[in-house]
């Protein structure tokens, strides 16, 4: 029997020889290529695991490598122990990749002199809105993956000052900056009994959380920008608040006082940013930690808008042009929200 490959290098070869008139790409071509890329990024990412065995199902393995890819943080394993030491870094390793976007990452390592690529980020980026730091794409790519990785070092170097071992180090630190959640063990971050490791993993799930446009302008040396922009205020206010009213309706729970709000404000930290570290289990706290306004639906509403991209200042928008004009308009400002998840 004929193999098909001859045939595939046939029409291969014709389609290269093919050269469009036109290059530039409009907004159903951005939103193909991102669909399509997505899909196939993930199909390559599982092989990995099928090829190895530890995940033999297809379908479980692309599930497990979407999850990663779009910091989702599922999974359909039981027990991760079943996974070899270089899977268990693949798997975190889709959450840095992911937590950019894989097609910014490609953005801005590609050769883009026309800057044709611009409807291309606009179907990656999450967020209605879609706005760059500097005037060029390329540049904007590189810059704000120059934060995000400079930021992931730094808690690399965190962790493991902080008592991680180092391969722990760079797994945590992948799934804090993706906002995804992939651990190496079971009970997650439980694992360490550290509480100098759960308040960074808290506070890195939250610095990761914040938009990176923000971080440009403290690079620039824009401080006063940063620090009264209303999202990030917003943003800080909800989860001290509710961090606090959670610590004290639980802390008979707990052995102290400390403790109580360290396990709150890892809650309330990851449940806010999405990320899906897990840290013992709530069953057992009251209604009103879980299920409280700021807690449950502040937070869920905030982590369905997180996952849009609009996250709270799309929020303070509406609210803002309610009070001005009496009706809610659901065109917001130019405020973009580039990095994320």
């Amino acid at each position: 029997m004929e193999q098909p490959w001859p045939s595939y290098l046939r029409l291969g070869l014709l389609g290269s020889f093919h050269k469009p008139k036109d290059f530039h790409i409009y907004a159903k071509e951005g939103v193909l290529i991102v669909a399509l890329c997505w899909i196939l990024w993930s199909f390559f990412g599982a092989l990995p695991f099928v090829f190895s065995g530890q995940i033999p199902n297809i379908i479980d393995a692309f599930f497990e490598v979407s999850s990663g890819f779009t910091t989702t943080g599922a999974t359909i394993l039981d027990d991760v122990g079943v996974l070899s030491h270089s899977l268990l870094f693949w798997r975190s390793f889709t959450h840095l990749i992911g937590g950019m976007g894989v097609l910014v990452f490609a953005l801005a390592i590609m050769d883009n002199n026309k800057n044709s690529h611009l409807e291309v980020m606009k179907a990656e980026v999450p967020g209605p809105v879609f706005g760059k730091v500097v005037s060029k794409l390329k540049n904007t790519a590189q810059i704000l993956y120059f934060l995000y990785l400079g930021l992931f070092f730094l808690f690399v170097v965190l962790y493991f000052l902080a008592g991680m071992p180092l391969y722990d180090s760079f797994v945590i630190a992948m799934g804090t900056a993706g906002t995804g959640g992939f651990t190496v063990f079971n009970d997650g971050i439980a694992h360490y009994n550290s509480s100098l490791i759960t308040y960074l993993v808290s506070i890195g799930v939250l610095v990761f959380g914040v938009n990176f446009n923000l971080y440009y302008f403290l690079m620039i040396r824009k401080f006063k920008a940063f620090f009264k922009d209303e999202e990030l205020r917003t943003y800080i206010t909800i989860v001290l608040v509710s961090s606090v009213l959670i610590a004290y309706n639980v802390l008979h729970l707990y052995a102290n006082v400390a403790k109580s709000f360290e396990i709150s404000f890892f809650q309330v930290s990851n449940i806010i940013t999405t990320t899906g570290f897990g840290y013992g289990t709530t069953e057992k706290w009251p209604l009103f930690s879980q299920f409280h306004p700021l807690d449950a639906d502040g937070h869920r509403w905030f982590c369905w808008i997180d996952r849009w991209g609009a996250k709270s200042h799309s929020v303070l928008d509406l609210m803002a042009n309610r009070k001005k004009s009496g009706s809610f308009d659901l065109v917001s400002e130019s405020r973009s929200d580039l990095a994320c998840q």
